[in-house]
């Protein structure tokens, strides 16, 4: 680049001279001012040519703002998708259901309906399983009778027959792919027999000795509520009076059917009428009462 402009810059020179050498031989007749204009016309051509040699700056690249929300983006964790297992199945519907009362000997069928949402296809060589519990005769082993693929349903019976002794009786099944692996949990749970009542507060009755009571006011009025409870249980219950109090919650654990006896004092500050109750909470969630009674408040 610095060899062209000193040619170019020689060439100039050159034809100054020879503009200089006409004016001088040819136009004698020229006056100063003409030749002051030709020379200031070329030195001002040769000022534009180096003006136009000079070496001009690379613009440099702005930079460019950062996306943030981009790269906010990018960082984000892709959702882990849980894969579908090969073996998974789901119970849509089953005969005798749960509780159901036999008589000693009696035999009977349960089925189980399954779907298969799995991805692998139950062949003939998986099987149903007893595992655990009460097998009441049934087969411990049986093959499934056909191919069962992914979305369709099949039901699984086992003949059963209900034990001699009286009681509750369970047994669980499972299903087991040809290479092993066990899955689903089905059961069949029967009571041989009468089934025992279920827990639950079958009645309350208060008890008072008067129900028109005589008394120095203020002054505490005993009750008295005798709870029946049909089974073994626990029992949770609170009292509540018409004078605007209320007891803790309190609890009676009954080992067996029966009935039991507990006390409230209600507060009577003047003359009038009064009622207690009593609030079963568990088994029950429900009021029983109110007993009613009048005080007359005597000097």
């Amino acid at each position: 680049m610095k060899v062209n402009r000193w040619i170019i810059l020689t060439v100039l020179g050159i034809v100054l001279c020879l503009a200089l050498a006409c004016t001088i031989s040819f136009a004698g007749d020229q006056t100063a001012n003409d030749t002051g204009d030709t020379i200031q016309l070329t030195m001002s051509a040769l000022q534009q040519t180096q003006t136009a040699l000079a070496p001009r700056e690379t613009p440099q690249p702005e930079e460019q703002p950062t996306d943030t929300e981009s790269v906010e983006e990018l960082d984000q964790p892709t959702p882990t998708i849980n894969p579908t297992p090969c073996n998974l199945s789901h119970w849509t519907g089953e005969t005798i259901p749960d509780g159901t009362s036999m008589d000693a000997g009696d035999t009977f069928t349960k089925s189980w309906t399954l779907r298969n949402d799995g991805i692998c296809d139950w062949t003939t060589d998986y099987q149903f399983v007893f595992v655990e519990g009460d097998r009441m005769g049934g087969a411990s082993t049986q093959n499934l009778s056909s191919r069962i693929e992914p979305g369709e349903s099949i039901t699984l019976s086992v003949q059963l027959t209900a034990p001699d002794d009286d009681g509750e009786y369970r047994g669980v099944w499972r299903l087991r792919s040809d290479d092993g692996e066990k899955f689903g949990n089905y059961w069949v749970d029967i009571y041989v027999g009468e089934p025992p009542a279920p827990f639950a507060v079958t009645g309350v009755s208060f008890y008072m000795p008067h129900t028109t009571i005589d008394t120095a006011c203020p002054n505490d009025i005993n009750v008295k509520a005798e709870i029946r409870s049909s089974a073994a249980g626990k029992v949770t219950y609170k009292w509540k009076d018409s004078a605007g109090g209320s007891s803790s919650t309190k609890s009676y654990t009954f080992d067996d059917k029966g009935t039991k006896i507990v006390e409230y004092n209600v507060t009577a500050a003047s003359t009038g009428d009064y009622w207690a109750k009593l609030y079963i909470d568990n088994p029950n969630h429900q009021w029983f009462g109110p007993i009613n009674f009048h005080v007359n408040c005597t000097p």
